[in-house]
This record gives structure tokens, sequence and C-alpha cells, in this order.
């Protein structure tokens, strides 16, 4: 997709841009969206309750108002407000258009925040016709019901790429905007949570972290194809230049059990659609401890935290999946519950540390697997600790075989120059690193070159660049930013090996490289330990003794993830057309 460049914002800064609740119902009927859903289907208006909640830390008392067609500050209609209690909580009952309409939900915050903006989060429920069908959307049916800041720059970075106009929005649309853009729109929450939370105050004069959102997508050059991402950038710019908490504030949001899955795929909420085949399954999963205590997300700050568990690979060889959607587990170590492509998971490890997750889940292209096999990808907690914590997974038939050469050649570089034949290129966003003292931008990025093989990688920097080094320069339409020369090495040397995780427990759908070491110049930034990447997922996992670092990578590529429970095709764009 094109984005305009700079043509939203510039039109709108005199007034309040957007804002809307209830994350976004991505593909709330994915499979009618994708089989022509987009037209009117008639009929009368019809009464559906929305229960959620809008919630940075929990906005007590935040005014949600229900629009169609448009956002509330766009236009849009109004059919229903409510208070939400204190907890951010809501129920509303409202009577939605006939035909095929798209509704949103707005919640402001009575409270302003610190810098004098209005406290304010938007997002996308999906269309009226669908909505009226299910007739009543709760935090069990809808994955996504809590509005947040992910789906309030969600929606800014679908406006900024569609002109401003919400006309076109569809689930399967607003499904796309987050497989191309998902770093961008991490980029941006990340800067709407540090004003609602009080850490940064803007630069410009803006009236709502939606104002904002928008500005910053507005002014960013957006990662999606071969262009490499300013928005985090654009961010640091619009905060001022020196909210050195916008990399804690991604790793955060990476990792919690409520952010974490609204950035990856849409929901799927269609009567008798489950997204996993009914089976017995192993689980192969990484789970990886962060340096960052769930208080930075309810609003309680970022003190002393515990020293993290490293970085381990889990696997459970009897996981089963029933035709309701509960998961069990024959050791117990495994429970929880799939609705749609949301699954919830209460896992205890073999240290007995004890965790809850919430993450997406899809089904990886068959050319990757010898049977159907999924991609697991969310965040949660450490319920002893309360550190947040990365979970990466597969689901897969027992004797199921990976093809780590089984990737079609990408469509774009993602702006990597210099990969050979045969070799497909990686790039990898630092903005999520956190390091001590600094408030600069941004880390820029870190470019691979990838060999694959059936059972495993060997990656090595492109040729015409320093062993591990990235030197990329680019121009956002304000002046040239030169990102800092970035290494990553195996053993001080190269290239890096990549293997199936071995051993007692064997996990195929998971690579490992051990002896890893990142490093950037200019800066205190150096990590060492393990690396970890699952097939299916959208970040490398570096287990450093300072906790796991999260390597984004950016584009879409690696994740080819379909909603549904079979995906012959691969890619995300062939399954967000439709897939039932």
């Amino acid at each position: 997709m094109q984005h305009p460049s700079k043509p939203r914002h510039k039109s709108r800064q005199s007034r309040r841009l957007r804002f809307v609740l209830l994350p976004a119902a991505a593909a709330v009927a994915l499979a009618l969206a994708g089989c022509g859903g987009g037209g009117g289907s008639g009929g009368v208006p019809a009464s559906s309750s929305f229960s959620g909640t809008a919630i940075d830390a929990p906005m007590a008392g935040a005014t949600v108002t229900i629009t169609a067609g448009k956002p509330l500050a766009d236009g849009g209609t109004t059919i229903g407000s409510i208070s939400a209690n204190a907890q951010g909580g809501f129920t509303i009952n409202v009577s939605l258009p006939s035909g095929s309409v798209p509704i949103f939900a707005n919640a402001a915050d009575p409270q302003a925040t610190s810098s004098g903006a209005s406290l304010e989060l938007t997002s996308y429920l999906g269309q009226s016709d669908m909505l009226a069908a299910v007739g009543a959307l709760t935090t069990t049916n809808l994955p996504d019901l809590d509005i947040s800041p992910v789906t309030t720059a969600a929606l800014a970075v679908y406006a900024q790429t569609h002109g401003g106009s919400f006309s076109g929005l569809t689930p399967a649309g607003y499904a796309v905007t987050l497989a191309s853009y998902r770093n961008d729109i991490l980029a941006i929450a990340a800067a709407v949570k540090a004003v609602g939370d009080g850490y940064c105050t803007p630069s410009v004069t803006v009236s709502s972290t939606v104002d904002l959102a928008g500005l910053i997508a507005a002014n960013a050059t957006l990662g999606a194809g071969n262009s490499a991402s300013t928005t985090l950038a654009a961010a640091a710019a619009e905060l001022g230049g020196t909210c050195s908490q916008l990399p804690m504030l991604q790793t955060a949001i990476l990792a919690d059990p409520r952010f974490g899955p609204e950035l990856d795929l849409g929901d799927v909420l269609d009567a008798n659609v489950q997204s996993v085949v009914p089976g017995t399954y192993e689980l192969q999963a990484v789970i990886a401890e962060t340096p960052v205590d769930v208080a930075v997300n309810t609003g309680g700050g970022s003190g002393a935290t515990p020293t993290p568990n490293a970085a381990e690979v889990l696997v459970d060889t009897a996981v089963s999946v029933d035709a309701g959607g509960n998961v069990t587990s024959s050791d117990h170590a495994v429970s929880g519950t799939l609705v749609g492509n949301l699954l919830k998971l209460d896992v205890q490890d073999a240290a007995h540390n004890s965790y809850q997750f919430r993450a997406k889940i899809g089904s990886l292209p068959t050319g990757l697997s010898t049977q159907q096999a999924y991609s697991i990808q969310g965040g949660g907690i450490n319920t002893g600790s309360g550190l947040l914590t990365e979970f990466n997974a597969a689901l897969a038939p027992a004797g199921a075989v990976p093809a780590w050469n089984g990737y079609a050649p990408p469509s774009h570089t993602e702006g990597v120059a210099g990969c050979p034949s045969g070799e497909f290129p990686l790039r990898f966003d630092l903005g999520a690193l956190s390091v001590s003292n600094r408030s600069d931008d941004s880390l820029g990025s870190l470019a691979m070159c990838v060999t694959p093989a059936p059972t495993s990688w060997s990656m090595s920097s492109p040729s015409g660049v320093a062993a591990g080094q990235n030197d990329v320069s680019f121009d956002d339409g304000h002046g040239a930013y030169y990102l800092p020369s970035a290494t990553l090495l195996q053993n001080s040397a190269a290239p890096i090996t990549w293997s199936e995780v071995a051993g007692a427990q064997p996990a195929p759908f998971i690579l490992e490289a051990p002896s890893l070491s990142l490093s950037l110049t200019g800066t205190p930034l150096s990590l060492s330990g393990t690396g970890y990447y699952v097939m299916g997922s959208r970040s490398l996992i570096l287990g450093s003794s300072a906790g796991s670092a999260l390597l984004n990578i950016q584009g879409d590529f690696m994740s080819q993830l379909s909603e549904s429970s079979r995906n012959p095709q691969g890619g995300d764009q062939s399954s967000h057309s439709g897939d039932h």
C-alpha cells in the first residue's frame, strides 16, 4: 500500500483528530469480509451489546461513545454513549444501522494528562451487519475488546495510508494494516502511552493523544515495502527528542498480555469458526522474561524490578484442543481456551514458574511443514514476579517436520541491498531495545542475509558491509538520518549458524543460535546470550543475562500467517483477502 506524503494531519491541526475505542475487531467476520462482505446486506436495525474496557492504565469514568460510519471527531453518527466505571469497564446497548457500515468506539478520559492533552484512545469494532449477527460483544467472543494505545496507533496508520478516509475500512483491510505496519504501530503506541502515563510531554501543541498519533503517522516514513521506517524517530521528535522511555514502553507493549496480541493478525469472530483444527499437538515455545515490570503498563511507574529468568524453551508433547476451544495437556502444565484466534494459556515450566499468556494464533503456510502447523505470538506475566514476558510458540502435530527453506522469495527487500541470489534479506528493528542513559531518537536497524536449508539457517551481513555492520542512511523529509552501526556475531565471528532445538525434548519449529553478541557503536549497548526464532513469529529473541531483548523483524515476510485453520496459500495478504 502506498501512503500519501503528509496530507492527513496538515489539514486537521486546528481540530481534534479521531479517537475511538474498542480495539479492532480486525477481522470480525474475516470469512464473510473476504467473500464480498463489503456491500450492504439490507435488513433492519438490530440491537447489540458491547462490553469492554478503556485502558491505557484503566481509564476510570471515561466517556465511551459508539459511532457509525466514521470516528466521532470525523463526523461519525453517534449511536450510543456511556461512562466507564472505576476500572474503565463498560457495557452499552446500541441500535446498529442496517447494511455493512463500519462501527467505531470512542473513549475520553475525564482527566487531562500532565501535558494538558486529553487522553483519548481509538479503535474499530467491525461492520454493523456482522456485529448485529453476533448480538453481544465481550472480551469472551471478541479477543481485542479493550481500547488501548495500540488500536489508537493502528487507526492512525490506517488513516495515513488511506488519505484520511475510513470509507473503505473493513476487517480484512485493518488486518493487512497490522501485518504491514506492525513496527510503526508499536512506535506510535509507545508515544501515546508515554504521554498518557505522564512520562513525556509533546513538544508541539496537540489537543489529544489521538491528535498526537495522527501527527506522528503524518510526519513519518512508514516502513512497508522497501522503506526504512522513521516512525520511532518521528515519535521522539514530537516528544521533544528526549523521551528515553520509548524503548522500554515498546518492550512493555510487546510482552503485555493485553496489548501484545493487538499487534498481530486480526480477530476471527464468526459462528462456528475456529482457527485451529481440533486435535492433539506439541507446543514448542520460547518463554522470554523482559526487564520490565507489569507496573509500567498499569500506571504504576517503573521502579526496581526482580531479576528476569533466562529465556527458555518449553516443550509439551501432548496438548489437546477440542472443538469448543478448550486447551489441556496430559501433564497439566498447560491449560487455556481458544476463541477465534485468541489463545489464553496458563503455563508452568520445569522450574515451577507460573505464567499467564494471551496470544494470537495463525496457521503457517503448508509449504513450511509436512503437516498443518500454527504459529503463536503474544505476551504475559510471570505471576510470581510480575515481569512482562514475551511468548513465541508453535503448535504442531506430533511428527510434523518443518521446512526452514520453505519460505517463498520475498517480493521486496525491506531496503536491504547486497544479499546474493538464493538468500533472503531480514531487517531487524532495534528501537525496542532499552539502553541506559540514552534519549536519542532511534537505534536504527540491522540488516542480515539468510541462507536457508531444510533444518537450519546461515546468517551473514550483506556484501559490501563490514562483518555484522549495518550503516544505513535515509531521508524522512526533514534531513538524512544515519543509523548507528549494529554488530551481531556468533563467538565473535560470522556467519551465524541457526539450528533446530535438539536434546531430550527437541523443538524443530524453533531455531537457536548460541553465543550471540549484539553491540551498537556509540552506545553502551552490549548483549550476549542465546538467540531464538520461532517459525512464523515477528521477532528474534536474544536471551541475555540482563533479561531477554526483542529484535523486531520489519515487514511481514516471516509472518505469512492465516487466521483460518488451514493455510495452503501462505502470506498475510492472501489470508486477509478471505480464508474461509
